[in-house]
């Protein structure tokens, strides 16, 4: 056992973060269904819940929205609410697991902080991260104000937390404040933004030493990429967390139709699944050497392992702009209606969710999607963890993993102009029917996916 790689678990549990709760699941965030269905629930209150996977607004020609930031401590009796004619928010709770994990308490937790709101908003970008922690909780809301103009396009918005953290990287590594800004950008590319981004970090700390340090990152990360930003300062929860919310804009019609996708449609993966089980795997094999006599039994090499951690980290670190061109590309400009023939019909990012977000996928399209492969990155180490009960969903890529459907005679451009940006799109399905919301695999998923009662949950 590496007594460093301890030291520095330890380290970061006492700055309020818990740096190993993220590899049973590869996330650090609430399960996606649990947090969509409790969110639905939450009703008779003047926040209005829309959950989605984004947010996004018209954007005028004149001004950008305007952003403000309220941090709100759970167990607060009262609110203060100033931005009473500001109808949008964006909303990121950090919850401890133990309520995270109980959906009777979450619910119940989720009701009782926006019934004390009584101005109306409309929240659909919801995110909900995990912490062992119950000092580390908090809930934050990120209020959009819209701007009278000619409308141009549209303003998305997302936001996100640090989905995982490497304990063997420094507290003020770069890369930790980076991973969840990198999330929010990947996001709004998918959606086929390609200007305006600016970036508004959701950022904590113990001490004002490592806060400096924080905030060199952001400004190091934003001047590299020449990316907007607004500091709001601190959570002030006195616990490490990295989080972010970002905007962008796209003068093109978002490619969200998922009421138009027909069948016959085909299903492309812009990446292949499943890369952060190799990153998991890696920490595996920090906190237990004698793992890695397992893996060379099954024949996987650890210098392999190591390098598809320094791939991965790389993924994580670093945003290609890209992905939101190729996109845009395939979307009519704005005002005009969707050919399909020529565009997009519809996109949903994979994430934290894996191959499990076809399903997703399926509901908003109203249709039966037909997988026929599931292409896997690292795949001998995804089949490994499965197999070890190690990791409950070992298709959970890193950044760049997404859904598109689109019309066979465009399916093939767009997977041309992916491999130009050297991504490594697959079609794996089609869409079979309509009004008929389900997944059928033509190929082995249960490879890939354990039974949550199974998982070893030897971590936390």
């Amino acid at each position: 056992m590496s007594e460093n790689f301890w030291d520095q678990v330890y380290t970061y549990r006492g700055e309020g973060l818990d740096p190993l709760r993220w590899i049973p699941t590869c996330s650090n965030e609430l399960d996606s269904d649990l947090l969509q269905t409790t969110m639905e629930k939450v009703k008779r209150c003047s926040i209005k819940i829309d959950p989605r996977w984004f947010d996004a607004l018209h954007y005028s020609d004149k001004k950008a929205p305007e952003l403000t930031r309220r941090v709100f401590a759970l167990n607060e009796n009262d609110v203060m609410e100033k931005e009473v004619t500001i109808r949008h928010a964006l909303s990121l709770f950090q919850i401890h697991s133990e309520i995270g994990e109980n959906q009777l308490l979450f619910e119940n937790m989720l009701i009782k902080f926006f019934k004390k709101f009584q101005s109306k908003v409309l929240i659909k970008k919801n995110t909900v991260s995990l912490t062992s922690h119950q000092g580390s909780q908090f809930a934050l809301l990120d209020y959009v104000q819209l701007h009278k103009g000619d409308k141009v396009g549209f303003t998305a918005a997302s936001n996100s937390a640090a989905q995982v953290i490497d304990p063997t990287l420094n507290l003020d590594s770069e890369i930790n404040s980076n991973i969840a800004m990198v999330k929010t950008i990947d996001h709004l590319n998918l959606l086929g933004c390609t200007s305006g981004f600016v970036l508004f970090p959701i950022y904590d700390a113990s001490s004002e030493v490592m806060l400096d340090r924080i905030r060199e990152n952001l400004d190091a990360f934003t001047s590299r990429y020449n990316l907007g930003m607004e500091d709001y300062s601190s959570l002030k929860v006195g616990r490490l967390f990295f989080g972010n919310t970002a905007i962008a804009n796209t003068l093109k019609e978002l490619p969200v139709n998922y009421d138009q996708v027909e069948t016959g449609m085909q299903l492309i993966i812009s990446n292949k699944f499943g890369s952060l089980s190799a990153l998991g795997l890696f920490m595996l094999t920090k906190m237990d050497p004698n793992l890695t006599f397992q893996l060379e039994r099954n024949g996987i090499n650890p210098g392999d392992l190591t390098k598809a951690r320094d791939h991965i980290l790389k993924n994580l670190n670093e945003p290609k702009f890209s992905l939101g061109r190729v996109i845009s590309k395939y979307c009519p400009d704005f005002g005009t209606n969707f050919d399909k023939s020529e565009h997009i019909m519809a996109v949903y990012p994979v994430s934290s969710e894996g191959i499990l977000a076809v399903k997703k996928l399926s509901f908003l399209t109203n249709s039966e999607i037909i997988i026929n492969e599931i292409p896997i990155m690292n795949d001998e180490i995804a089949k490994f963890v499965t197999k070890e009960y190690l990791i409950s969903n070992s298709t959970i890529p890193a950044n760049g993993c997404h859904l598109i459907v689109a019309s066979p005679n465009v399916s093939n451009l767009i997977i041309e102009d992916l491999r130009k940006h050297n991504y490594e799109p697959f079609i794996i399905g089609y869409i079979a029917n309509k009004d008929k919301p389900s997944v059928k695999y033509n190929t082995n998923v249960g490879t890939y996916l354990i039974s949550k009662l199974k998982l070893q949950n030897q971590i936390i």
